[in-house]
């Protein structure tokens, strides 16, 4: 009786000590300095020129997705191309991915050990059975105690999972020393239902230092199921380092009728700047605001306003073939509740609720990025007739304002759609989203990637381009 009366006096003063600590959450900012830290301008690209840029996008999904993405990579590792007279890998001219949930594994261990992909992603991640560690990290006594702060949940486990077995504790500070590409995992601000992504420029209003986050926080918070985990808690220090708001702001605060896409973007990132407001921050599943990846370039393609602007390089003359990959691992389970006039069980209701909206989403972004490529199209057509009619009604007389720029786009996407086979598809369309896929499926989704790549035909325009 004395024995268990001790462990039991151990186990609530434990409970207690936990109860009152805090984890490492985001650090301050000492001082804000607009051209420092995670940015694109900052990464080194001794190789890799801004004239072929390569921007590929991962979606959710889960080891599904992280196993499609991961064939990709494969695959533009094995493609060989020439390019400004040296022949080299496709994979060596990616400058950009943008990534959620399951995609944002592949993409963030890609950023931190370039070709260790290769060699030990697969043993730490694609064939290892995280979830199943994840749910034993839950039985565990210890873990209870700790998720019985009010500062500590289940994504903050998670987090340090990824931390220990998959990311070898590496931080943002990390990533910018390895250069190219620019990694960017995308969370959903809960408050906003809004993209929030995992860069300094984003930081900046918060008046923290992103350098100093894990990245394995970073993809926790990317793949921040809701129900599943509990949201992932930032600081917000905004007001302590001085941060002065571009401009763009201020002047997309006053286009909410002429442009209210760029107004909904001010009005978030000044939502920001109240730390009394807004002391803290709670991040769910990038999937929620993007469920592709690719609303952060297709924003930088449309618009001045980020620091990475494509749309400025493009107008400079700085990128001559934009090269865009969408790795797309939605699936079409098949759907049996509307076979029963019973209403569906909650658990039919929480998946539709968590996955539908995503997947139209998803396809809105993707047909956004279609639309852009066609007008970029448009316009050069639009202007090698007008020049045709004015050469032939005054042959002396030049245009009266500038091409638009000379850029050969190519429009990539990889998904189950795609697959031509129906039982084929429906098998790979019936996958579970899940932690842990049989080897088998594993390797079946690397080697479907590679014959979708192969199959794209602006994937053998590029690879005959660049030949």
């Amino acid at each position: 009786m004395s024995r268990w009366y001790g462990i039991v006096l151990i186990s609530w003063v434990c409970a207690g000590l936990v109860g009152c600590a805090t984890y490492p959450q985001n650090p301050p900012l000492a001082k804000y300095e607009p051209g420092a830290g995670y940015r694109f301008n900052n990464l080194r690209s001794p190789n890799n020129s801004d004239r072929l840029f390569v921007i590929l996008s991962f979606s959710g999904g889960g080891t599904r997705a992280a196993a499609l993405s991961y064939g990709v990579m494969e695959k533009l590792r094995d493609t060989r191309i020439t390019w400004e007279g040296r022949t080299r890998r496709l994979l060596d001219e990616v400058d950009m991915i943008s990534s959620v949930s399951g995609g944002s594994f592949t993409a963030a261990y890609y950023g931190l050990f370039g070709d260790r992909l290769f060699d030990k992603f697969e043993k730490d991640f694609l064939y290892k059975n995280i979830q199943g560690e994840l749910v034993g990290l839950l039985w565990s006594p210890v873990n209870w105690f700790r998720l019985a702060s009010p500062s500590f949940g289940r994504i903050d486990l998670a987090s340090e999972l990824y931390d220990r077995e998959v990311f070898d504790g590496k931080t943002f500070a990390d990533l910018l020393r390895r250069g190219r590409p620019f990694v960017l995992l995308n969370a959903t601000d809960m408050s906003m239902g809004a993209q929030f992504t995992f860069e300094q420029e984003q930081f900046d209003p918060l008046c923290s230092d992103l350098g100093g986050v894990s990245v394995a926080r970073a993809v926790a918070a990317s793949s921040d199921f809701p129900v599943a985990f509990t949201p992932l808690t930032l600081n917000n220090y905004a007001g302590d380092c001085n941060f002065r708001e571009p401009a763009w702001v201020d002047q997309g605060m006053k286009d909410s009728q002429s442009n209210p896409e760029r107004y909904n973007r001010a009005r978030i990132a000044r939502s920001y700047l109240d730390s009394k407001e807004r002391p803290y921050l709670h991040l769910l599943d990038g999937g929620i605001s993007d469920n592709i990846g690719l609303r952060g370039p297709l924003e930088a393609l449309r618009s001045n306003d980020p620091d990475w602007s494509l749309l400025n390089k493009i107008n400079n003359g700085e990128i001559k073939k934009l090269v865009v990959i969408t790795v797309d691992a939605k699936t079409s389970p098949p759907v049996k509740f509307d076979e029963s006039s019973s209403p569906p069980d909650l658990k039919d209701v929480l998946e539709t609720i968590a996955t539908v909206p995503m997947q139209n989403y998803s396809f809105d972004t993707v047909e956004l990025l279609r639309e852009e490529f066609e007008r970029w199209a448009k316009a050069r057509q639009s202007y090698a007739g007008c020049e045709s009619i004015l050469h032939q009604k005054c042959p002396q007389q030049t245009m009266p304002f500038p091409p638009p720029p000379q850029l050969g786009l190519y429009r990539i996407d990889v998904g189950f759609d795609q697959i031509e086979d129906d039982q084929q598809r429906r098998y790979f369309q019936s996958m579970a989203t899940s932690f842990h896929l049989p080897k088998r499926q594993v390797d079946d989704l690397r080697r479907v990637a590679g014959q979708l790549l192969d199959q794209s035909a602006d994937f053998q325009q590029l690879t005959a381009d660049l030949r």
